[in-house]
């Protein structure tokens, strides 16, 4: 894997489509827990890394590697299993790579929460 083409990646809305088969208000209120729960649990792992529990920070990786998978980012879900399995190992080789790809995300939710037309044209 070539960490270095995960910038190219964009998120995806076309599993939160087919889940929400039209269904607006489903759609959005999915995408708000995502919205909410995703800086929790980036706060959780930062705190795990600072207390030097990989091991935990790991648990939190497989976590939102969920939530990378929602939106069709195979490349960056790929990723976060490195890290993950690095986690574990006590490395940080993928931190960069694996905080890029949370903020993308972190950054693309709102605008489809705001502009719930846009749920449909992506």
């Amino acid at each position: 894997m070539n960490p270095h083409h995960l910038h190219l990646e964009l998120p995806s809305l076309s599993y939160l489509k087919f889940l929400s088969n039209g269904n607006k208000n489903f759609a959005i209120k999915l995408l708000q827990i995502l919205k909410d729960e995703l800086p929790e649990e980036l706060d959780s792992y930062n705190k795990a890394l600072k207390s030097k529990n990989h091991f935990r920070a790991a648990e939190i990786v497989h976590k939102i590697n969920h939530k990378i998978a929602f939106f069709q980012m195979e490349q960056s879900s790929l990723l976060a299993t490195e890290h993950e399995l690095a986690l574990r190992e006590g490395k940080l080789n993928y931190q960069e790579y694996f905080l890029g790809i949370v903020t993308k995300i972190l950054k693309f939710i709102p605008e489809f929460i705001e502009e719930p037309h846009e749920l449909h044209s992506r």
